[in-house]
């Protein structure tokens, strides 16, 4: 009986985010996958219990979103998508909240990511 429920509920959840867009999906997975490492990086500093419940919470938010992702798009151009927006992400954390900086390579291998992403989700149909 609690396989019937386990089903339904997955079922449910297949429909929900079969609704959103795939960008949307790997946005919120990203998103979530940033702030996880963020309270990651406290918690290495600070070992409070707070910050690493929520480095839990964040990363399965992450799996949340990511997985369903996988239902209509291949692996490897959602995992390319993914670590090109999750780099991003780690940039901008980096440099605006701990005011790191890039080298000139560094900045190039950025705007090339980037450039992969627009190829990756070009589709001329």
């Amino acid at each position: 009986m609690q396989c019937c429920k386990i089903r339904k509920i997955m079922q449910a959840y297949i429909e929900l985010v079969s609704r959103f867009p795939i960008l949307l999906l790997i946005f919120l997975a990203v998103i979530c996958g940033v702030s996880g490492d963020i309270f990651a990086k406290y918690w290495s500093v600070d070992h409070k219990l707070s910050y690493f419940l929520l480095v839990l919470f964040f990363y399965a938010g992450s799996a949340f979103f990511f997985v369903p992702t996988l239902l209509r798009e291949s692996l490897v151009v959602i995992s390319v998508i993914w670590t090109i927006m999750n780099i991003t992400g780690f940039l901008l954390v980096g440099l605006v909240m701990f005011k790191e900086t890039l080298t000139y390579w560094q900045i190039m291998g950025v705007l090339i990511g980037i450039v992969a992403v627009v190829m990756l989700n070009y589709n001329p149909r």
